[in-house]
């Protein structure tokens, strides 16, 4: 599943071109997914955005609803944010239109009218990013008459909202207080349905090794959204121009400190140097990190930590050695779709197995253990169709 991986990468294209809008009027149109029933392509949280001039980055569907979205949001918006609902059922009203789907699902879709200049999700998209803190926003979607209305936490814990009910804007407070990550719907007061939605930083890769493999490895990252950075202690190859996609390319001499690690970094080692690896392994082995991968066979990895006298990091779960999935590899290419596909399933926690080996249907979501768990409270992970 790459459905947090997508996101990431539209949520670079989408700031890009909120960007460059000229503020502080020019006006575009987002679209975002704030509910599904069924199965659908897109989770809640999906976005795009509309230009006046026709320019559209993200998507909130397999490519099935842009085209309505892309025609009708202009007049659909000129009285301000409308809810769009659109039905894939074999009943639905989409069924018979020619849109060709098979989602055999039901999407809600906020139309709104955002500016550079004025409050939106869109400048917290981009606090989230350049801060690396997470932040949360909490959407209302029924009834009708308040779609549109929201309550933002930003990364800095500032709070924005443009809401008139005072027990409304506690219990979303207090829900979002216990928002761990995802979409989640709940219903905190008769007749208000609310999305609950938290933002977090892209993935941080960091990969230690600039030789030739690495190059895939941050090609496959960065076309996925992510941040990488490379190091190595050798000058010829920590050489920005090796690496034109990576966010930065350091030289690393052995002693150096640990770069900045938070929740959402990886790390790998693939120096093919026993003592960059080893000095790598030391300088992360008491690091909170959650994916630490280390290149080559099993024997070198333990040569390793026993040479580090780190043999206790054999028993830490972030720890993978030889790092990749076993999907059968050769070549720089191979091993470095084995290696990022890992990263992602274990930074999604799934079990990256066969999705026909998976009991029950694909389409569904799956509850994600709360505090207080109950028919409210269903975290939305992972709803694709085929």
């Amino acid at each position: 599943m790459l459905v947090l991986a997508v996101r990431m990468r539209e949520r670079d294209q989408i700031l890009s071109l909120w960007e460059r809008l000229a503020p502080p009027n020019e006006t575009a149109v987002l679209a975002t997914v704030l509910k599904t029933e069924g199965s659908s392509y897109r989770t809640p949280g999906a976005r795009l955005l509309l230009t006046q001039d026709g320019q559209h980055v993200g998507g909130v569907s397999g490519g099935c609803l842009e085209d309505d979205i892309v025609k009708k949001a202009w007049w659909l918006t000129a009285n301000g944010p409308v809810l769009r609902r659109y039905d894939t059922t074999a009943d639905g009203e989409l069924s018979t239109d020619g849109y060709g789907l098979g989602c055999n699902g039901i999407i809600h879709v906020l139309l709104e009218r955002v500016t550079r200049d004025a409050p939106s999700a869109l400048p917290i998209l981009l606090a989230v990013r350049n801060s690396r803190r997470p932040a949360a926003i909490a959407h209302v979607l029924a009834p009708l008459q308040m779609v549109g209305q929201q309550l933002i936490i930003a990364p800095d814990g500032s709070i924005n909202h443009n809401l008139s009910e005072p027990a409304l804007i506690e219990k979303m407070l207090s829900e979002l207080g216990k928002s761990e990550g995802g979409s989640r719907l709940f219903s905190p007061l008769p007749g208000r349905e609310i999305l609950l939605e938290r933002i977090d930083p892209p993935i941080q890769l960091l990969v230690f090794g600039a030789g030739e493999d690495a190059i895939p490895v941050t090609q496959f990252a960065k076309n996925l959204g992510w941040k990488v950075k490379v190091y190595d202690g050798r000058a010829h190859y920590a050489k920005p121009e090796r690496f034109p996609q990576a966010d930065s390319v350091e030289l690393r001499p052995l002693g150096s400190r640990a770069p900045v690690i938070d929740k959402w970094t990886a790390a790998i080692t693939m120096t093919h140097s026993f003592s960059q690896d080893a000095d790598v392994l030391r300088s992360l082995a008491e690091r909170p990190i959650r994916y630490l991968g280390v290149l080559g066979p099993r024997k070198r990895t333990g040569q390793l930590l026993a040479e580090t006298e780190l043999s206790s990091l054999e028993a830490n779960p972030a720890l993978h050695a030889p790092m990749g999935l076993d999907v059968g590899t050769d070549g720089p290419e191979q091993v470095a779709l084995a290696i990022i596909a890992e990263i992602q399933s274990v930074m999604n926690g799934r079990p990256a197995g066969l999705l026909r080996d998976r009991p029950g249907p694909i389409h569904s979501g799956e509850a994600v253990a709360h505090d207080d768990a109950s028919p409210e409270h269903v975290w939305v992970r992972s709803i694709v169709c085929a």
